[in-house]
């Protein structure tokens, strides 16, 4: 377990804009819009967003200034990647399909900022005593609390409402973009076990579990450090890889649109109702308290565990739907591959918790 990567302390120039710095920055500035400007892939407005980048960037660090602490987490590091690699596959995935790439792109955009608000809006309900007596703790969102069904719904939603105002169908867009789900939740996760949150309860074995040493942990605030647990992270992880490839492999086979994005509801509820049983960070909001082993062992229902019940059940539904909508032919099915080969292994974005 690995929480940072890379840890440094700022040097003392950082702290210091100079004039040569000054003058070096919009001489480069300058060669760069002579020898770009005519040609047709120079766009004033991206010119422009590169220099503001820079600018911003640069402020940032001068504000920091020297001797700041540095440090690159595991966690934002995975979830940069799930969410990266998802957005690749789905653009492969929409131009198989004869969808235009660029809306996926838009919609990544939309629901990245509505998964994190939905993530973070699901913790703030479940933890609101909390924040009752602590207001403030609302706006500091560095110090964790993101719930990965929170997420969801706020992506779905988001999804819902691109969908309309685009005229794109909401199913056929979803298939292209749960699996991608699935493989970005995978990096989330092992995110997760890096970083120590989301964490197992004491397995109750000496010779089986996770063993977490770091004091800088949801772990240590769960009172579980040097003790073995279950690395549930890792076993949410490997499901949510299953499930990808399962997705990938019911792609070949779907009669109708919307199937992908449904046995994503069917299949991922129950991995999830599983691994909560195993869960033992304090701060996930329990409804009942059911010992169902004695000791340290499982206990039900956790928030999570609720609403996993209630999306299995919308899936059930919707895969209904969507078959009587085939049969009676009021739904189109899905469209041909544009691109002839052997079947893909893409799709894509993200969320954890």
């Amino acid at each position: 377990m690995h929480p940072i990567l890379i840890s440094f302390e700022f040097p003392a120039f950082i702290g210091v804009i100079s004039w040569l710095e000054i003058g070096l920055s919009l001489a480069v500035f300058a060669l760069v819009f002579v020898l770009r400007q005519g040609k047709p892939s120079f766009s004033l407005k991206g010119f422009g967003l590169g220099v503001a980048i820079y600018l911003a960037l640069r402020g940032v660090l001068w504000l920091a200034g020297a001797g700041y602490l540095f440090r690159l987490h595991s966690y934002g590091m995975l979830i940069a990647m799930g969410f990266v690699f998802g957005i690749f596959l789905a653009v492969r995935q929409a131009r198989r399909e004869g969808l235009d790439p660029n809306l996926v792109l838009d919609l990544a955009f939309w629901i990245l900022i509505a998964a994190m608000v939905g993530s973070r809006v699901l913790y703030i309900m479940v933890k609101a005593d909390d924040y009752i007596a602590r207001p403030l703790e609302l706006l500091k969102v560095w110090k964790g609390g993101l719930v990965f069904y929170g997420g969801f719904i706020g992506a779905v939603s988001a999804g819902f409402v691109f969908c309309r105002r685009q005229r794109v169908s909401f199913y056929r867009l979803g298939d292209v973009l749960m699996p991608s789900l699935a493989l970005g939740h995978f990096f989330g996760r092992l995110g997760c076990y890096a970083a120590g949150c989301c964490h197992g309860s004491a397995t109750g074995m000496e010779n089986f579990g996770a063993i977490v040493t770091e004091r800088a942990t949801v772990v240590a605030r769960s009172g579980l450090l040097h003790i073995p647990i279950h690395p549930v992270q890792l076993y949410e992880a490997l499901g949510e890889l299953l499930i990808f490839f399962a997705l990938l492999l019911l792609r070949r086979y779907r009669s109708a649109q919307g199937q992908l994005m449904v046995g994503w509801l069917l299949a991922y509820p129950v991995l999830r109702f599983g691994t909560e049983m195993f869960r033992g960070d304090l701060t996930r909001g329990m409804y009942f308290q059911l010992d169902l082993f004695g000791g340290p062992g499982p206990e039900i229902f956790s928030v999570s565990q609720l609403v996993s019940l209630g999306m299995f059940a919308l899936g059930l539904f919707l895969w209904r739907t969507i078959k009587k909508r085939a049969r009676e032919g009021t739904e189109a099915s899905f469209p041909p591959a544009i691109e002839s080969g052997s079947p893909d292994t893409d799709s894509s974005p993200t969320v954890p918790h």
